[in-house]
């Protein structure tokens, strides 16, 4: 590296940027906790099942978001969203599987615990995986109790209809809340000939409704409706005792989930008709991942002043003496030397000028 590149470590570049480096901050050192909350709003209670009916009853809309990690989740956790769903959407914009039938039990518990890790406040639901409850009702017990033992969740989600009602049953029999899930369900999208709009006719309607319906008899404390016609959806969550969450099915819901990497613009597979981007972080980190790039191979990044860390006085020279290298001139040693030989020159340039002015 050329000398020339430390001249961009300037004088006002470091003093703008003292308070950063004030203390020294480690990228391994953990995060604290409360570091993102807002000071000037009370604390947040835990929310419950009880809380989440409350909602329904006053008519205040259910918020839920994915998370997949322990960041994502405390921006739930800070932001004051309801509830935390770890889904099984993960396999796609996670892990760069093709569909959510590749994800396993192991996946998901992983993504848990990272997730229940940072989401202390919010509800936290995820999905149980292809396959972890579908062999029987006593193998869906299983799965659901490693579920709540090592994944930490407090509920679980199972997609499917009346088929899925004894397993629905004796999974809250052993205490284990479940949500439910009808309409587009994408653990079967073969089955269904794609990601297709469900209940778009009478008979289909009537299904999705059966559906929902055989779920709370089962013991389900809410239900996601996905992808179904918006007035089917308001009808549905009308003659339900327990609350909906829409995606895909209009505002008559109880609430609304969309997944994280959406509603972020992080996901630049095909957008579903459904989907709201609220922000562009996608655009973000492109712009900062090439920004950081530029930085580097222009020498910018990193500035030994604001991102470097000293010696003590004296403790270099002593190294060299001892490594028998005294002669050893390093690039910051030679920007140092033509530092103070321009100041040297500056003070003495400035001497005959005060001394006419006298």
């Amino acid at each position: 590296m050329h000398a020339s590149v430390f001249h961009r470590c300037t004088p006002k570049l470091a003093a703008a940027k003292r308070t950063i480096v004030g203390r020294r901050w480690m990228s391994v050192r953990p995060m604290m906790l409360d570091g993102g909350a807002n000071p000037t709003l009370p604390p947040r209670k835990k929310v419950t099942i009880q809380h989440l009916y409350q909602m329904r009853r006053a008519g205040t809309p259910i918020t839920m978001l994915t998370a997949y990690d322990f960041p994502t989740a405390r921006a739930l956790d800070t932001h004051g969203v309801d509830m935390a769903l770890v889904g099984d959407s993960l396999a796609q914009v996670c892990l760069g599987l093709p569909s959510t039938t590749h994800l396993t039990l192991d996946d998901m518990l992983h993504h848990t615990r990272a997730v229940a890790r940072g989401a202390t406040h919010p509800f936290l639901v995820a999905d149980m995986p292809f396959g972890s409850y579908h062999a029987s009702p006593e193998d869906a017990v299983r799965s659901a109790v490693r579920m709540v033992q090592e994944g930490h969740v407090e509920a679980v989600k199972l997609e499917g209809g009346p088929e899925i009602a004894t397993t629905v049953q004796r999974i809250t029999q052993i205490g284990v809340p479940v949500m439910g899930h009808v309409g587009l369900m994408p653990q079967r999208h073969a089955a269904l000939s794609g990601y297709r709009v469900q209940g778009r006719d009478a008979a289909g309607a009537r299904e999705v409704l059966d559906s929902a319906r055989a779920l709370q008899d089962a013991g389900a404390f809410a239900i996601v409706l996905e992808a179904i016609p918006h007035r089917l959806a308001e009808y549905i969550t009308a003659h339900l005792s327990i609350p909906t969450i829409g995606i895909g099915a209009g505002p008559g819901t109880s609430g609304q989930v969309l997944v994280w990497d959406d509603v972020m613009t992080r996901w630049h597979g095909k957008k579903a008709k459904f989907v709201r981007r609220f922000a562009d972080v996608g655009h973000e980190e492109g712009r900062g991942v090439q920004t950081y790039i530029d930085a580097v191979r222009s020498g910018s990044f990193p500035c030994s002043k604001i991102e470097g860390y000293e010696m003590g006085s004296g403790e270099w020279e002593r190294f060299l003496g001892e490594v028998g290298d005294k002669g050893w001139r390093g690039t910051a040693d030679e920007v140092q030397q033509r530092e103070e030989n321009a100041h040297a020159n500056a003070d003495g340039a400035s001497a005959p000028r005060l001394a006419q002015a006298m």
